[in-house]
């Protein structure tokens, strides 16, 4: 969005004359809906308002009467103490409108009037004859809960307003507790103990005598016949109030947001226009603005002329709007430039303060490092310590409660650096783990630590990228074997297809020579041995370099055990091996390729039929362990292994050693490292001539 100077004053000049619609609708409207605006004396004491306005004051001059009569002139009328409220004290009550309204109530012994005291007013008599006597005035007398007035409403409704008059409250008197006997008891002996004890009174309405009379006048404040004078004009809009609240408030926020957005925008990206004006103190400028709306609001007063009171409203309204408006358009800027709190007093002072702390810092830091110097870390920490103790009793003793809590603030900041060497001693422990669980992390940077890790981490680093080098050699050099098996396969499979084929022709053709027809055989059996075997080979290279295509679903794997046992069987007979099964279900699944789960049991189960001890058990177990999977085939070995799981796992190594039996040592190497690729794990042990594999996977639920 585009920033529009004359566009952007308009927006400042249309606010407040947006404003001012709704306020000055919303206040017609009140005034519209006031119950009083447009009546006039006689309906105004025809109304509730006017009943409960009444009540209220006569509940509040009974309280007066009880709770703080001392307060008021006194005169008496034999035992009767009578309190003469002031013209000031007298406008206490609610009802303020109400012109020539006088009353008496009586309260036991004591009795309240609002009646000036003079010669014709000291006594009861001559107070109730005064108030009787009011010329045109309705009397509104209550005795003992019975209402006598002159008006119908108050007959009617003023009984609603009776627990106004319930009120609690205490006097002081002594109450006798106990007797003190002095030596034998007789009568001269005894005395009497006293203490004040509170006593509580109850009052209700029946307890009052109430007399008082009032005249159909009101005495309407100036200021606000002004005000009502002034909302008449404004009728118009109180009728479509409706329309302009929601159609204002939209627009004051389309105005608003157009605001926040252009406010400090320059033509380049990411500038923000700040002037002399927005480098001033933010608490100077909410001050000098403050002041300013205190001088506002002591102009307004409201005058008798009308005309005077708008002109009045308009400048007090104007200038307060100007304040307003600078203040929001500097806030805007300096949030937008990020420099709202850094423009104030006390981020300032707060700046100042850790400049000089951070002076104080580095001094006392290059005194401890000169001091510690050959040191070790925990001596370094007893040290620091110890200091602490010291300086921490110094200015405990010689400052007291500044002392202690600057010691407060000294002890965190040491309990902060000992906390940043645990954490880089953490880092530095969490690094060695990686390395020792073989990750290759990045190197740690100096600059993170504190000066007592600086020679360690120059050490990890160097050791963590002597592991890295040695590891990548170690994996370029497999690599390198992988492409080497992969070439030289290739290059043997091509003219060992050959060989294999003109051996076929050679079995063909009609050869009497038995010698020459042995040499035939020996032949296809050893080309065919060498083509399993170049096989094997190329297998085994993608396998451990994983450039195996997988097709994962869900397997049965109860299901592809007893299908490879059915495969197996004429081998496993051939050696008169007995085949025990244990599945712990019929359906047991998991994740994981099938062509090359096969291809892993099958590799185990031809291990076990060319390696296994003849009349023999084989045991083949699958179960469940939480989440995982397991398939287990133990068996007999037909000769000792005295060899161990890891040479096992090798290329090319066998358990047959004599290397008699066809095979080319690949089948487990190959099945880990398709087990893997999968997420599984393959395992052998070996316990004297028992040999186990173990197969692991997820489970697939």
């Amino acid at each position: 969005m585009k920033k529009n100077k004359i566009f952007m004053m308009v927006v400042y000049v249309l606010v407040p004359v947006i404003v001012a619609v709704i306020s000055l609708s919303t206040l017609a409207k009140f005034f519209q809906d006031d119950e009083n605006f447009y009546l006039n004396q006689s309906q105004y004491f025809q109304t509730n308002n006017f009943v409960s306005n009444y009540m209220s004051t006569l509940s509040s001059y009974a309280n007066q009467l009880i709770y703080n009569n001392e307060v008021f002139p006194i005169t008496y009328d034999g035992e009767i103490q009578i309190f003469y409220m002031n013209e000031e004290d007298s406008n206490y009550y609610i009802d303020s409108n109400i012109q020539d309204h006088y009353i008496l109530i009586c309260y036991q012994n004591k009795a309240l009037t609002n009646v000036e005291l003079t010669m014709e007013t000291n006594t009861i008599e001559k107070i109730k004859n005064y108030i009787a006597s009011q010329e045109n005035a309705k009397k509104a007398n209550i005795l003992a809960g019975n209402i006598e007035a002159d008006s119908e409403i108050i007959l009617k409704k003023a009984l609603k307003y009776y627990d106004d008059f319930e009120n609690t409250y205490y006097t002081i008197e002594e109450k006798e507790t106990a007797y003190r006997y002095y030596g034998e008891e007789s009568d001269n002996d005894i005395e009497e103990s006293r203490i004040p004890a509170r006593k509580y009174i109850n009052t209700t309405i029946q307890d009052f005598a109430i007399y008082s009379s009032y005249k159909e006048e009101l005495v309407y404040n100036t200021d606000l016949i002004v005000v009502r004078e002034l909302m008449k004009n404004y009728q118009n809009l109180a009728g479509n109030i409706h329309l302009i609240l929601p159609i204002g408030i939209v627009l004051l926020l389309l105005m608003f947001f157009y605001l926040v957005i252009v406010i400090g925008r320059t033509k380049k990206e990411g500038e923000i226009d700040m002037n002399d004006f927005d480098k001033i103190p933010y608490e100077i400028i909410w001050t000098v603005a403050m002041f300013a709306f205190a001088m506002c609001a002591a102009m307004i007063n409201i005058p008798k002329h009308t005309d005077m009171f708008v002109s009045m409203l308009i400048s007090v309204y104007c200038v307060a709007y100007i304040i307003c408006a600078v203040l929001f358009h500097t806030t805007v800027k300096r949030i937008k430039a990020r420099m709202l709190i850094k423009s104030t007093l006390l981020y300032i002072c707060v700046m100042w303060f850790v400049k000089i702390c951070q002076k104080i810092k580095n001094v006392f830091g290059i005194w401890f490092d000169k001091s510690t110097a050959g040191m070790d870390l925990v001596k370094r920490l007893i040290f620091a310590m110890i200091g602490y103790l010291v300086v921490s009793i110094i200015l405990m003793a010689i400052m007291q409660g500044v002392g202690f809590l600057l010691a407060c603030v000294l002890g965190i900041y040491l309990f902060s650096k000992i906390a940043q060497r645990i954490r880089d001693f953490a880092k530095v422990e969490q690094h060695l783990k990686g390395m020792y669980e073989g990750a290759h992390p990045e190197d740690l940077k100096a600059e993170n630590f504190t000066s007592e890790f600086q020679n360690s981490i120059l050490y990890i680093n160097d050791i963590s990228n002597g592991f890295e080098n040695a590891i990548q050699e170690q994996l370029k050099s497999e690599r390198m074997k992988a492409e080497l098996i992969t070439n030289v396969s290739h290059d043997i499979k091509t003219p060992l297809t050959s060989i294999i084929n003109y051996v076929d022709l050679l079995k063909k053709e009609e050869i009497k020579n038995d010698k020459a027809k042995e040499y035939i055989g020996i032949l296809d059996n050893k080309s065919q041995r060498l083509k399993k075997l170049t096989e094997d080979l190329i297998e085994a290279s993608k396998a451990s370099s994983g450039n195996v295509k997988l097709k994962m679903e869900k397997i049965n794997i109860v299901q592809l055990m007893k299908q490879a046992i059915g495969e197996f069987e004429d081998k496993f007979k051939t050696s008169n091996l007995q085949i025990i099964t244990k599945f712990e279900s019929e359906e047991i699944f998991i994740y994981a390729d099938n062509r090359y789960m096969y291809r892993i049991v099958e590799n185990i189960f031809s291990n076990v039929a060319k390696y296994s001890m003849e009349h023999s058990r084989v045991y083949i177990d699958i179960a469940k362990k939480g989440e995982k999977v397991y398939i287990d085939t133990k068996n007999i070995s037909k000769d000792t292994l005295n060899i161990s799981e890891d040479e096992l796992m090798q290329r090319f190594v066998r358990g047959d050693k004599s290397r008699t039996m066809e095979g080319s040592g690949l089948g487990l190497s190959i099945s880990k490292s398709l087990a893997e690729i999968q997420n599984g794990e393959l395992n052998i042990k070996i316990d004297g001539d028992l040999f186990k594999v173990e197969v692991c996977f997820n489970l697939e639920k």
